[in-house]
């Protein structure tokens, strides 16, 4: 049997920091090869060509795609660049590998959508936590009723913040200039956590958010730490926050409240409180107010990029279908409720999900 032809890969923008690993991980699946990258910046186009033997440089993606034979071009450039990327190649019949998120804003995104749909190309933009199979593993629990109805949600995010973290300041640049990222640490973290949560109880109907800046470093306008309350179509409440700069890691990923228990999902276990007797199939007991059970779970974190790489080369090869919460339509209806945050932040009220 022939070997499969090898799937000829271009890159776009370097400069987000997730870059380099989703190279990384492109370049590890079988019969993938990263052929040219386009970045106006020099010094980091030689970082890409010291890594990747043999790429052409580019400094336009169009002349990148125009000059190139490409199957796919991996996007990780600022985020109000995006739509034009994925625009001129979706109409040359080139699929796109997107860092999320969509856009800087729900327009911008809606562009990109509408490609998608005229085109009938393929877009996968990748919430990298998508593929952490605590997403699967969560999702079934709650569809499984472990917690009842869920009346109530939690999603948190947040890193000690930028310089503690590393973030280059290539990519700082544009994380911190709205015009060119959409906002701050809202855009930049909130779109894992709506994301997962569109995904177990549905479309998000209403926002009212809060926004604060406390690092003195993060420019004016630019939010550094948010909370949100969210009203799901289905009816169940969620509240989530994010921060640029805390101190210690937020063990807390998620919580889920309902008519039969509480589900808590931390960065090393599971915890179920319930009124039922018995909990899921191979979870120990653990601790519970009198007249409930409490069930425990140990989980070690999985989140990498090598499965979200194998996942786009797979739509791209075989036509698998993507997963629903990495297609543009799930991505668009993400970023128009980030709107709707930054909306409800500037006028003190709540703000409805554009359809």
């Amino acid at each position: 049997m022939a070997e499969p032809r090898p799937i000829r890969i271009g890159v776009v923008g370097l400069t987000s920091d997730h870059v380099w690993a989703l190279i990384a991980a492109l370049r590890a699946q079988p019969a993938v090869e990263v052929v040219a990258v386009a970045e106006p910046k020099e010094a980091l186009r030689r970082r890409a060509a010291g890594a990747v033997p043999g790429l052409a440089e580019h400094q336009e993606p169009g002349s990148m795609m125009d000059a190139e034979r490409l199957d796919a071009v991996l996007v990780c450039a600022e985020n109000a660049a995006k739509p034009a990327i994925a625009v001129a190649a979706l109409d040359r019949g080139v699929a796109v590998y997107q860092d999320k998120p969509l856009a800087a804003t729900g327009a911008q995104a809606a562009v990109i959508a509408a490609a998608v749909e005229r085109t009938g190309g393929l877009l996968m933009c990748a919430f990298h936590t998508a593929f952490d199979p605590l997403v699967d593993e969560v999702g079934q629990l709650v569809r499984d009723g472990v917690v009842g109805t869920v009346q109530f949600a939690r999603g948190l995010a947040g890193h000690a913040g930028l310089k503690a973290t590393g973030v280059s300041d290539d990519f700082t640049e544009w994380l911190t200039d709205r015009s060119r990222g959409g906002g701050g640490s809202f855009v930049d973290q909130a779109g894992y956590l709506l994301t997962t949560l569109v995904g177990y109880l549905g479309p998000v109907d209403q926002i009212s958010g809060f926004a604060a800046t406390v690092n003195p470093e993060i420019p004016a306008g630019i939010e550094d730490n948010t909370a949100a309350i969210v009203r799901h179509a289905s009816g169940a409440l969620a509240a989530i926050d994010t921060r640029w700069g805390q101190i210690g890691p937020a063990p807390l990923k998620y919580s889920f409240h309902g008519t039969a228990g509480t589900l808590s999902v931390y960065a090393d276990r599971y915890e179920l409180v319930t009124s039922a007797e018995q909990g899921p199939a191979g979870w120990e007991p653990a601790a519970a107010p009198p007249g409930l059970t409490g069930w425990r779970a140990a989980v070690t974190p999985r989140t990498g990029y090598d499965a979200e790489a194998a996942h786009f080369l797979a739509a791209l090869r075989d036509g698998t279908p993507l997963r629903a919460t990495v297609t543009a339509a799930s991505a668009l209806h993400v970023q128009r409720a980030i709107d709707a945050y930054y909306e409800s932040v500037a006028t003190g009220r709540a703000v409805t999900v554009a359809s």
